[in-house]
C-alpha cells in the first residue's frame, strides 16, 4: 500500500463532506497537536470550523475504500455543527 499523506488523506475528506453537504468545503488536513489526531478545517458560507478525527478512523477508511462508519459520523457531525452555528 502507498505511504498515506496529507494529501491523500485532504483529497478523500474532500470528496467524503462533498457527499454530505455541497457547500462545505475542506480547507485544510494537517497534524493536530493531540496525539494521533487530524484537524479538518472546513469552511461554509464565510465561516469555518474544525473537527479532531482520529488517525486510526481515517487509516481504516481509506483502506476500506470509502467505508468507514466512524469517519462518516465524525465528518458529520462537524459539518451539521456548521450548519447550526452559523445559521441566520
Amino acid at each position: 500500500m502507498a505511504k498515506t499523506t496529507l494529501e491523500l488523506i485532504e483529497e478523500a475528506l474532500r470528496k467524503e463532506v462533498r457527499k454530505i453537504d455541497k457547500s462545505v468545503q475542506v480547507t485544510a488536513v494537517e497534524q493536530s497537536k493531540k496525539k494521533n489526531f487530524y484537524r479538518v478545517i472546513l469552511l461554509k458560507d464565510g465561516k469555518s470550523g474544525s473537527a479532531e478525527l482520529k488517525k486510526d478512523a481515517v487509516q481504516q477508511y481509506l483502506d476500506r475504500g470509502g467505508k468507514g462508519g466512524e469517519l462518516k459520523r465524525a465528518l458529520g457531525k462537524a459539518v451539521s455543527h456548521l450548519s447550526i452555528s452559523y445559521r441566520r
